[in-house]
């Protein structure tokens, strides 16, 4: 009943960004295998531009994992096809070396704030303890800072393929850089 209790409080509070968020160790930690570099940037980016498509066409998220595989070459695992606006990641194998999550955004809605990451997309690699990697419809790239509790946009619109309906709103213009206070006040 204690732990239940703490584990309400600390969720809670997280969820507010006062305190750390406690990390699944059995997954990753926010201490990262190795500095981000450009080439991880560029492999993720063109593992997006792959899945971006599909997700468009299905109105669809998709979501994975990505790591260094035994070689220590970058890799992800087999997507997932989630709903219209969620998606949960099978687990990774155990031979890859985790480094971050990584999902779309499925196809344009003006109904939907989908060209940064939600604060449930922010707050749940913070829990993990592990990094992500979002897709926009309009063809943005996030990385999603779990230590720093921070989305970042690595690039602008039409950085990969984007719903060629997809229409930028006026009223809510995109940020280079969310806290996760900020992405919660969106």
């Amino acid at each position: 009943m204690k732990a239940q209790l703490l584990c309400i409080v600390f969720a809670f509070l997280a969820a507010c960004g006062d305190l750390p968020v406690a990390y699944d160790t059995n997954r990753a930690t926010t201490e990262r295998l190795q500095p981000q570099s450009a080439a991880e940037i560029t492999f993720i980016k063109a593992e997006l531009n792959a899945l971006q498509p599909r997700s468009i066409a299905e109105n669809r998220e998709f979501c994975g994992y990505m790591g260094l595989n035994p070689a220590g070459e970058f890799a992800i695992s087999p997507s997932k096809r989630g709903s219209l606006d969620g998606c949960t990641p099978n687990d990774p194998p155990a031979s890859l070396r985790l480094i971050a999550s990584y999902h779309t955004h499925a196809a344009y809605s003006y109904d939907y704030d989908s060209e940064t990451p939600s604060p449930d997309d922010l707050m749940g690699d913070i829990a993990e303890g592990v990094d992500g990697y979002i897709a926009t419809p309009g063809g943005r790239v996030w990385f999603n800072d779990a230590a720093a509790r921070t989305a970042i946009l690595l690039c602008d619109l039409n950085c990969i393929f984007a719903d060629p309906h997809f229409q930028p709103d006026p009223y809510y213009p995109v940020a280079n850089r969310y806290s996760l206070r900020a992405l919660i006040a969106r």
